[in-house]
């Protein structure tokens, strides 16, 4: 199942990036989300009902708004940051990394996330290739 996820999310990131990519500069970004978000409402209803888990929506907590609002962010981002000439590969690449940066000690210090030598050593490199990714004038 971790393997199905894993390519699941590249696909879709994938499918995301170059869509994203191709969103004509003249219409307005909230409404190109809009509808977007209303797509992808239509094609979560049927999960609904053949994905196991609470259908209650008393379950919920903040964190629904919190993903909500992650999702504007990283979608809205990325149409602005592709209309201001970002690169395909560039700026997914360097923006997970900076992502990766910031998730990392969230994790180690609210999550109780192991730490080792190995991941000081990778924040490294995703500092090293974040300074190399970064345009220069």
């Amino acid at each position: 199942m971790y393997v199905l996820a894993v390519l699941l999310a590249i696909a879709g990131s994938v499918i995301y990036h170059l869509s994203i990519k191709f969103v004509p500069n003249e219409i307005n970004p909230f409404l190109s989300l809009s509808i977007s978000y209303g797509i992808a409402l239509l094609l979560c209803l049927p999960g609904i009902y053949y994905y196991g888990g609470s259908r209650s929506v008393q379950v919920l907590n903040w964190s629904v708004g919190g993903v909500a609002l992650g999702i504007l962010g990283i979608e809205l981002g990325f149409l602005l940051l592709y209309r201001a000439g970002g690169h395909l590969g560039m700026s997914s690449l360097m923006t997970n990394a900076a992502s990766t940066l910031l998730l990392l000690p969230i994790g180690l210090w609210f999550f109780r996330e192991s730490f080792s030598i190995t991941r000081m050593l990778g924040m490294g490199l995703s500092l090293c290739g974040l300074w190399l990714m970064m345009p220069r004038k």
